[in-house]
């Protein structure tokens, strides 16, 4: 008797455990952790699979070893725009020029990720290499063009500047979104688009320190390094903003890991393009 008593017990709750188990999971589409690129709208909104509950049901769903790989591929989705930004271009990002830029393009450029930095403030070895990679690239010897031709690399260059952002946002709206707020949709092409601010301060307090000293900024391949507090806080706050936005898209498999670097690789490789034409201009 005690052991058929104690066996209705633990059978009693093995059922309640299934039916709590079911009620937490009720709702949630099946292989979710395994499905790149599904977005949280293709299911009905009034129901568990709204931004955060499909974030939610992704990680309910995911065992141990898929939950390892996306903290992995997190900690690489945040290397992504320090990485390209700052490495991918040859001294990283200086670009020489003849004599300051004006304001806007010296802002433009600086959001787009390089460095106007003056040629006559610069080693001959280094003049003459720069020298030397401008006219020997196809794309780079844009001084010796025509001025259609120029306008053309630049209205090209625009133009894929422009659809690498629009993949950039279509990625991040097919992606599981980010933690920082679930139902925004372009938190990574944002960030992209706020860089103009820290390139205006930067820009503003060069022509201030050029104005009053007379004298360029050294060549550095850290934007704001040579100049007031202000500008490196201001880069400091955009990069570290930028770690976090790309670090926080939830749940990429590798698959989505891969499109969103060569995303990032078309957006930055445009952006350096149209800054460098922008700087011979």
């Amino acid at each position: 008797m005690a052991r058929n008593t104690r066996f209705i017990l633990v059978l009693t709750l093995f059922i309640l455990f299934a039916v709590a188990v079911g009620d937490d999971v009720e709702g949630c589409p099946p292989g979710l952790p395994y499905s790149p690129f599904i977005p949280y709208f293709r299911y009905p909104a009034d129901s568990a699979q709204a931004c955060w509950g499909f974030a939610i049901c992704t990680f309910m769903e995911a065992d141990e070893a898929r939950k390892q790989q996306y903290g992995a591929t997190a900690l690489v989705m945040g290397l992504v725009p320090l990485t390209l930004r700052d490495i991918a271009w040859p001294e990283r990002r200086t670009v020489l020029v003849s004599a300051p830029l004006p304001f806007i393009a010296a802002t433009a450029v600086r959001a787009l990720g390089l460095e106007p930095t003056l040629a006559a403030d610069v080693e001959e070895e280094r003049l003459r290499l720069w020298l030397s990679w401008m006219r020997t690239g196809w794309l780079t010897n844009i001084k010796a063009k025509s001025n259609i031709m120029k306008a053309l690399f630049v209205t090209v260059t625009f133009v894929l500047l422009l659809v690498s952002y629009a993949a950039l946002a279509l990625v991040e709206i097919y992606s599981k979104r980010s933690a920082l707020g679930c139902p925004y949709p372009i938190f990574c092409l944002t960030w992209c688009l706020v860089g103009i601010v820290p390139g205006a301060v930067h820009s503003l307090f060069a022509s201030w320190r050029e104005d009053k000293s007379g004298r360029a900024g050294r060549e550095t391949a850290v934007q704001g390094a040579d100049e007031a507090w202000p500008v490196q806080l201001t880069w400091a706050i955009y990069y570290t903003a930028g770690t976090l936005v790309f670090t926080s898209i939830m749940a990429i498999t590798v698959l989505e890991l891969f499109v969103w670097v060569v995303v990032m690789f078309a957006v930055t490789g445009a952006s350096k393009l149209l800054a460098l034409y922008i700087s011979c201009a």
